[in-house]
């Protein structure tokens, strides 16, 4: 009798059991997802369409999902103009959807909250996974993304193996951080940035993993930047594998706008084996051509002179040519910095007058080899004598 009452004690445990898991089981829903097609958007490009990637996810949300659903792009639909999401149904719409998928993403008083990423990965051709946010909103199963950010392409050639590229922006601008976007748009969302714009936020990195060679032809970094950036100039410092910098500053204003290219001209970034370092006298050297070439060195009957300020002065002159060429530069230098130097030319030194940035590349023995980082001009100047 015992033995009778367990065993019917125990069927209905057992079919509750089979009950639990059939309720447990997950019940998925598709969406279609679509991007902008121009320059500057994600996940990657073919040309001015935007393909997606292996392994791109995006966050799903509506009312009752304020955290999100991880779903996942379809095996099949890498490398396409459209593709297939797939995720647990998280109920009715309207649904708000954010690439890249973010643990720290939200949805909340009509906002999706989510955070950029201070660092970015170098991408052959484009840019890479995950840094470039979009955002979409549909009542059915379509979705149509919609970029949040710029673009800035740095086009760096020169020499030496590049590890990372890092832009700090002049004014009081976050970068990178906590940012939010109204969802109630019409034809274009608004990123705002919510990121308090401290020291460590007003910079972005890009990494580039085991390096890329720079040459003659420039190779494209891009790098995603918040709309309404830049305002007041910015600088950027490359890094080579062995830790040696090499920075450029503008004053120069640049309008970040949303899903817009922004192209800078070519950087000269001669990270190792400048032809200028072959050099030896003082003078200007053009190093456009294969070896270096004088412009105007110091010679026999040339005399130099060093005078020191606010400013230092270096100064040779020929008393024979009847000519003069003086070059001012800050009294403090480091090596890997851009600094301003001034030009004045008296009689024919074949130079003119000119305000040019270059990169102090050496500082030995009373010598500083410095070289311009857009006109491939090389300077060799006393700061002792």
């Amino acid at each position: 009798m015992r033995k009778l009452i367990f065993i019917t004690l125990f069927l209905p445990l057992c079919l509750s059991c089979v009950h639990n898991k059939q309720s447990e089981e997950r019940i998925t829903k598709t969406f279609k997802a679509t991007g902008e097609s121009n320059s500057g958007t994600k996940t990657s490009l073919s040309g001015n369409q935007v393909l997606w990637s292996e392994g791109d996810c995006i966050s799903i949300f509506n009312a009752a999902c304020p955290a999100g659903e991880e779903y996942s792009i379809a095996p099949g639909d890498s490398g396409k103009g459209e593709a297939s999401f797939t995720g647990t149904d998280i109920g009715a719409g309207p649904w708000y959807s954010l690439y890249p998928h973010s643990l720290s993403g939200s949805f909340g008083e009509g906002a999706i909250s989510f955070t950029l990423p201070g660092t970015q990965i170098y991408s052959d051709g484009g840019f890479g996974s995950g840094a470039n946010p979009m955002v979409a909103v549909s009542r059915n199963s379509n979705l149509s993304f919609k970029n949040l950010c710029g673009l800035l392409l740095v086009p760096l050639k020169g020499s030496g193996t590049v590890k990372s590229i890092t832009i700090t922006t002049a004014a009081q601008e976050a970068l990178w951080g906590s940012a939010k976007v109204s969802m109630d748009y019409a034809d274009a969302p608004g990123l705002e940035m919510t990121q308090a714009p401290d020291e460590e936020h007003k910079s972005i990195t890009l990494d580039c993993g085991e390096g890329i060679t720079l040459g003659e032809e420039a190779v494209n970094c891009y790098f995603v930047i918040p709309p309404g950036s830049l305002s007041e100039g910015f600088s950027i410092t490359v890094s080579d594998l062995s830790g040696h910098q090499i920075s450029t500053r503008t004053t120069a204003s640049i309008n970040i706008l949303r899903s817009t290219l922004k192209h800078m001209a070519a950087l000269s970034c001669p990270l190792s084996g400048s032809k200028l370092l072959a050099c030896t006298e003082w003078g200007v050297y053009d190093l456009s051509g294969a070896e270096a070439k004088a412009v105007r060195v110091f010679d026999k009957d040339d005399q130099a002179a060093l005078r020191s300020g606010i400013e230092m002065q270096f100064r040779i002159q020929s008393l024979v040519n009847a000519n003069a060429l003086t070059i001012s530069f800050p009294s403090s230098m480091t090596e890997g910095e851009t600094y301003n130097l001034v030009l004045q030319s008296v009689g024919d030194t074949g130079l003119n007058d000119a305000t040019v940035s270059a990169v102090l590349l050496k500082r030995e023995n009373g010598k500083c080899w410095l070289e311009d980082i857009t006109y491939s001009v090389g300077y060799i100047i006393a700061d002792e004598l």
